[in-house]
């Protein structure tokens, strides 16, 4: 089976006071003593147990997916439906691999074969990491929360938990990263590394906390992007050869409880990465700047985004294609009125490709079209020359490849989570219950 993507996800149970909707939501005034919420890897707010229940409230996920550009081979999903993990393939009907429930995160080594969750008691709080084997459904328990807190000094907090995680290509070994959690507000991120292995549990610190961050894999698998508030270094993937940071920059006021850290968008030959780095005052400030960091060392300011509206903009997606030629990004010109803006990285002029209401939901892996969103989960696919075209109405949409797609239908009572591929209709995979929804797929 052919691999497919590598999953980064943050994960569980944050509290950020008088958070609701992040990017389909009034822009934040001055006058707000505001809380920035986060969202989920499809620009949509994520829920700590997943995504059904609006009154929940929201957490941050960082995700990648990385369509093969190789020929396709079966795909295969593994996802979560009334809190059990679930496989389907492509040509077969799905099967429940899980009875304990709780499950709340998953991610789906690159051959298939291994599924990894988090499993989450949410009346005590307690976190675990459990594998199931998507041929047996044997499953496991990796780390338990008592683990978790021994991974390093609590100072204070309630627990550390998984913050985010991800299959190294064509392994069983995932990484991971640690946060802790209080019993108010705050994201607290441990800035760490391990290595676990997705079958016996076996783990190695591969950074101390304060030099690993939210971390990238480079297309190959072989290198790290570390991102932190302030700075963004690089490392192996084993953790050694860890560089001086490339860059430094002052962090964002979030006014919040949490703090901004940067996305990374690798170039497909490894050579180092794109970032866009928001105003260090949104209030103050509409100007961002894009830099590019070869992993040789050094940052190059490559352009300036001018009207970048940050509360509009702060969605875990990347804005920057991924053939690093251009950036997309959400400029306000009246009040619940935006024009997405997509700006060449080459100096040349910049476009509108919609405007209105809407909301920036992602690249599509061609790099030439995208998606938006002009309610608050209706998806719509556009591109240059091209009429916006309906993708559905829901969440988690993710990209198989240029034409195809996933996603979870919440037009009605029924959430139908299904594939799609361009230009016919969608195909259920499954129907969703309870109140816990997440994904991984390979192919």
């Amino acid at each position: 089976m052919k691999r497919k993507l590598v999953s980064l996800l943050i994960l569980s149970s944050l509290s950020l006071a008088g958070c609701n909707l992040p990017v389909n939501e009034e822009v934040l005034s001055t006058t707000v003593a505001a809380t920035l919420q986060a969202v989920d890897s499809d620009g949509e707010p994520k829920l700590p147990d997943a995504t059904l229940d609006e009154g929940a409230e929201p957490v941050p996920v960082i995700a990648t997916d990385t369509p093969d550009p190789n020929t396709p081979g079966v795909l295969t999903v593994a996802y979560i439906n009334d809190g059990n993990i679930w496989f389907w393939q492509e040509g077969g009907s799905p099967v429940q691999l899980t009875a304990s429930g709780n499950a709340v995160e998953v991610i789906l080594s690159t051959d298939g074969e291994l599924a990894v969750f988090i499993w989450l008691n949410q009346a005590t709080n307690v976190h675990e990491v459990h594998a199931v084997d998507t041929a047996s459904g044997s499953e496991s328990v990796l780390l338990t929360q008592a683990d978790l807190d021994g991974f390093a000094a609590l100072d204070g907090a309630l627990h550390h938990i998984p913050h985010q995680i991800g299959f190294l290509p064509g392994s069983h070994t995932f990484l991971l990263s640690t946060r802790k959690t209080f019993e108010g507000p705050g994201l607290v991120p441990n800035n760490d590394l391990w290595s676990i292995n997705g079958e016996s549990g076996a783990r190695l610190a591969l950074l101390p906390p304060g030099q690993g961050g939210d971390f990238y894999l480079s297309p190959s698998g072989s290198m790290l992007a570390l991102t932190q508030a302030d700075s963004i270094a690089f490392a192996n993937a084993d953790g050694t050869g860890r560089s001086p940071d490339h860059l430094v920059f002052p962090p964002v006021i979030t006014y919040s409880e949490y703090q901004y850290y940067p996305l990374a968008v690798w170039a497909p030959d490894d050579s180092g990465i794109t970032v866009m780095i928001p105003p260090e005052d949104p209030f103050l400030s509409d100007t961002a700047q894009v830099y590019q960091l070869p992993v040789s060392g050094g940052s190059t300011l490559l352009t300036e985004l001018l009207g970048f509206t940050y509360f509009r903009n702060q969605s875990l997606l990347p804005h920057i294609s991924a053939d690093l030629s251009k950036i997309a990004f959400m400029r306000e010109t009246a009040p619940n009125t935006f024009d997405l803006v997509v700006q060449p990285l080459d100096g040349t002029a910049e476009s509108v490709a919609a405007s209105g209401n809407i909301s920036w939901q992602g690249w599509n892996p061609d790099s030439v079209r995208m998606v938006y969103g002009d309610l608050p989960s209706n998806y719509l696919l556009t591109g240059p020359g091209l009429t916006p075209f309906g993708l559905g109405f829901g969440q988690h949409l993710r990209w198989v490849d240029a034409d195809t797609y996933l996603y979870l239908d919440t037009l009605t009572a029924t959430h139908r989570f299904s594939v799609t591929t361009l230009p016919g209709s969608p195909m259920e995979i499954d129907v969703i219950a309870g109140q816990s929804f997440d994904y991984a797929f390979t192919r």
